[in-house]
Order: C-alpha cells, then sequence, then structure tokens
C-alpha cells in the first residue's frame, strides 16, 4: 500500500550524511548520481519483520539491476552486533547509517513516525499475523534497538530527479511489499528511457 503523502523534495534528504559499514561519510545525493536507487528505510536491524521485509526485496535484486537501478538500505541506529548480523545475513548491498533520521522524516513530512505498541497488545490483529508469517521464513531475530521509528521505502530518480516514490510504514510490519518498490523502479525506469 502506497502512502498518499505528497513527494518529498529531494534537498529533504540530498544533504543528509550518511556513513558505511566501513565508516566512510557519503553525502546521500551520491546514491543516485549516476542512476534511480531505491531505498529500504529499515526500522530496526534485529525485527523480524524488518529481516524478512529485506531478504525479500534483495531477493530480487537481479530484476532491479536489469532496469538500473540500485537498491541500498539505510538503518537510523547502528548496534554493530545487530548490523553485522543483518549484513550480509538478510541484506548483502550496500548499507548506511542514517544519523540524522532525513530519511526517515523525508517519509513522513518531514519528522520521523514513531510508532504504537498498542497493536502488538492484541495476539489476534494484523500486526501479530504478519509477525507469524515473517517468523516462517525468518529464524533468527531479536527484539533490541528503537524499533519505533518507523521505516519505509523510497525510490529516487537519477540526479536532480527527485523521489519518485514513497511508502511509510504506518504501523509495524505494513511495509511496502517487493512487487511495489519494483513496479516503482519500472516507472523510474521507463521515464528515464523516454528522455
Amino acid at each position: 500500500m502506497t502512502t498518499s503523502r505528497s513527494l518529498p523534495a529531494l534537498s529533504a534528504i540530498a544533504g543528509a550524511v550518511l556513513r558505511s559499514k566501513d565508516g566512510t561519510e557519503v553525502l546521500a545525493k551520491t546514491l543516485w548520481e549516476n542512476g534511480p536507487v531505491a531505498v529500504l528505510v529499515l526500522r530496526r536491524p534485529g525485527c523480524v519483520l524488518c529481516r524478512d521485509e529485506a531478504q525479500r526485496l534483495w531477493e530480487r535484486r537481479a530484476a532491479f539491476e536489469r532496469l538500473g537501478v540500485k537498491l541500498v538500505c539505510v538503518v537510523h541506529e547502528w548496534i554493530q552486533r545487530e548490523v553485522d548480523a543483518f549484513s550480509p545475513g538478510f541484506w548483502p548491498g550496500p548499507l548506511y547509517h542514517d544519523p540524522s533520521k532525513s530519511f526517515y522524516g523525508a517519509l513522513n513530512g518531514g519528522t520521523p513516525l514513531r510508532g504504537s505498541l498498542m497493536p502488538l497488545l492484541n495476539p489476534f490483529g494484523s500486526v501479530w499475523k504478519r509477525i507469524r508469517s515473517a517468523a516462517s521464513r525468518v529464524k533468527e531475530h531479536n527484539v533490541i534497538g528503537d524499533g519505533l521509528i518507523m521505516g519505509g521505502a523510497m525510490v529516487v530518480r537519477q540526479g536532480d530527479g527527485g523521489v519518485a516514490w514513497t511508502h511509510l510504514e504506518a504501523e509495524i510490519g505494513l511495509i511496502a511489499e517487493p512487487e511495489e518498490v519494483l513496479a516503482a523502479a519500472k516507472a523510474v525506469a521507463a521515464e528515464t528511457a523516454s528522455t
């Protein structure tokens, strides 16, 4: 389910200083300098739902590559043990720390969305249904870290083309399905081909 919010301005994320796994600082705009990029904005690396989301998106990497769209992932907190367990096990691709939470804020109109634990109180509710489904595919997970800064996904056009598509995780585990992200990437690739 794609959000109905207006797309964020590219300036909301372009100047973000990200840190790669090796500690190198990277200006976010360099990620889409040479081609479009799909960004997984992850809620928490140890989360069963997040790990499932990441591995299902990464499984479609070849389809993104055929379109010329790079896949990257950002996290809002860097707990080394959690990052080491998440990457490469669930996300072997480029992974960046977004300490300013610029991508998280951009998804929600400027301020990162803080989720609620209330849906977790109903064991028969939709959140638990999603957790049980993800747990059938992800055996190792934990609850370490801040799992209430909601994530999402976005597709950014090359250069100064702007943000083409976003999805905000409005409730825990309400992720952008990989096919939705891929459809957004296909639309961007088609735009690029027609210019």
